[in-house]
């Protein structure tokens, strides 16, 4: 009897209740099972099932491509420096008072303290900064695929009784599962959940496995209150996270074997090396054999004498190939693709870039740097603020002074992250200021896209203009003063214009006919006309 593989045995299996049930073909191309699709096994497996099974492997892998491949290690570099940034992500408190205005005294106390907080040493170990301590973060998920941190509430390390701890992902066991009884809530991976499969706890290693072994080492338990879970869920009822490296870790480590290898090949081919072979009915001994066979050691720029008897035969490899740099770009172009980045960004590559096609891709990598902004600000800033103010309110002689102690009253902040410098300077801000004039558009998003924010630059206006005041200097710049007119003067114009509408038939002065003005220009407000 002919042995059958198991996958063509279930192919067919399924194949003929196919057919079965609609007939020799399949609805959907996709679902059909035929020779060019038999080697495409796919199943239908719950989230976590997908994921258990290779959750280790794919995070040492990730690890691994992260210390050695140069591509890897440059997308997780882009990471942090589109999402953190040099100057990290910064608070700004919002919150309004009784009549509905910006209370600008609780807001400057809640900024303070919290800059004071983050420029400090917020990690229980006293070693990093909230903006490093969030760039250490933001890899781990990308290469481990999830963070854990532990946020320590009543720490006596600041003033203000919080600090923060990461947990490594290894310490998380994910071969940890309960299935649910009674009185007991299930644990997937190391997670314990209620029925609602909302995370009640985790259970964490005491010690690693470097120097303890498996018989030694026992959990501990971290209420899901003391515990962020970052990760980016790829499915539904997803327990744990999966690296974001996966899509491109074989065409990563290929690539990476394929350039070694052809980096080998090409030193080798340019050595020149060869062989010495003896001719055919030549007499003497046969240098080949014996027990210290003879070998020729060639120096750049020497000429050695062959013995008699024997000739040189040259090996010469072709390396690199002429395909090498081709195949090394489509490669890079597929990395660059799984990694949602500019293959010119990651690859260093400015060749063949255009300022319309670098615009173009730019903006469009720029919206998903700000998607991974927001979903760090919604997993990790804000339930890391809320956690901060309640200690910085509550701790024995409590850091920061607000009218009372509810920190609901003062929830109402907004995390700025950092923007981005234009490619053509001189066009974006022409393009800017023509839409605040017209209207459609503000200072405070144009300020916004580059990561400011329009209070911070009003303040610095004002004390430059102060400044230069102080030192008898004249600047430009700044907000030039609404221009002011009398009643008459503000009759006066109405009715000129009124006149050269009627002469021109579109409501624009003979000066601005003259000159091809397109847009109206803005008329002149008397003194004691507010505007609505």
């Amino acid at each position: 009897m002919r042995w059958t593989p198991l996958p063509q045995r279930l192919g067919n299996a399924v194949r003929n209740f196919r057919i079965g049930l609609h007939g020799e073909r399949a609805l959907w191309d996709g679902g059909a099972m035929n020779r060019l699709v038999l080697d495409w096994i796919a199943q239908c497996r719950p989230a976590d099932d997908e994921i258990r099974g290779d959750i280790r492997m794919l995070r040492a892998r990730a690890r691994e491509l992260g210390r050695n491949n140069s591509y890897v290690k440059r997308y997780f570099r882009l990471l942090h420096n589109n999402v953190i940034g040099p100057g990290g992500i910064k608070l700004q408190a919002m919150v309004a008072n009784s009549a509905g205005d910006p209370d600008d005294k609780v807001n400057a106390a809640i900024e303070a303290a919290w800059n004071a907080w983050a420029t400090g040493r917020v990690t229980v170990d006293g070693q990093l900064t909230l903006r490093r301590f969030m760039k250490i973060v933001l890899k781990t998920v990308a290469c481990d695929g999830e963070a854990f941190v532990r946020i320590y509430r009543g720490f006596n390390g600041n003033p203000f009784g919080i600090a923060v701890q990461p947990i490594d992902a290894d310490l998380i066991d994910e071969q940890y599962n309960v299935s649910p009884r009674a009185g007991q809530n299930e644990i997937r991976m190391g997670i314990e959940v209620d029925s609602l499969s909302r995370p009640v706890g985790y259970w964490v290693w005491k010690q690693s496995t470097t120097w303890a072994t498996t018989i030694t080492r026992e959990r501990y338990f971290v209420p899901a209150d003391e515990m962020l879970h970052l990760y980016d869920p790829e499915r539904v009822n997803q327990t744990r996270g999966v690296t974001w490296v996966h899509a491109v870790m074989v065409p990563a480590h290929m690539l990476n074997a394929y350039e070694e290898s052809e980096a080998v090949a090409s030193r080798v081919a340019s050595a020149k090396m060869g062989f010495l072979q003896k001719k055919e009915g030549s007499i003497g001994a046969d240098l080949s054999k014996g027990k210290n066979p003879a070998f020729l050691e060639a120096n750049p720029g020497s000429l050695e004498i062959v013995a008699e008897g024997y000739e040189f035969s040259a090996w010469d490899p072709t390396h690199p190939t002429s395909q090498f740099p081709s195949f090394v770009k489509q490669m890079l172009r597929k990395i660059a693709t799984g990694f949602g980045v500019f293959y010119n960004s990651l690859a260093n590559d400015a060749e063949g870039v255009s300022y319309s096609s670098m615009r173009s891709f730019a903006l469009i990598e720029h919206d998903d740097w700000r998607g991974i902004q927001q979903d760090l600000i919604e997993m990790f800033c804000r339930p890391l603020y809320e956690a901060f103010l309640k200690m910085a309110l509550l701790v024995p002689g409590a850091p920061l002074k607000l009218p009372t102690r509810n920190p609901a009253q003062y929830m109402a902040v907004r995390f700025r992250p950092r923007g981005w410098a234009w490619i053509d300077p001189q066009k974006e801000a022409a393009g800017a200021v023509l839409s605040i004039e017209n209207g459609i558009g503000t200072r405070t998003g144009f300020l916004a896209e580059k990561g400011e924010d329009i209070e911070d630059v009003f303040r610095d206006l004002a004390h430059e203009q102060k400044l230069a005041e102080k030192y008898g200097i004249s600047i430009g710049g700044g907000l030039p003063p609404e221009p002011t007119m009398t009643a008459e003067q503000w009759a006066q114009q109405k009715k000129d214009d009124e006149d050269d509408g009627k002469k021109n038939g579109d409501g624009r002065d003979d000066e601005d006919e003259d000159r091809g003005v397109k847009f109206l220009r803005p008329r002149q407000r008397p003194a004691n006309q507010q505007v609505t």
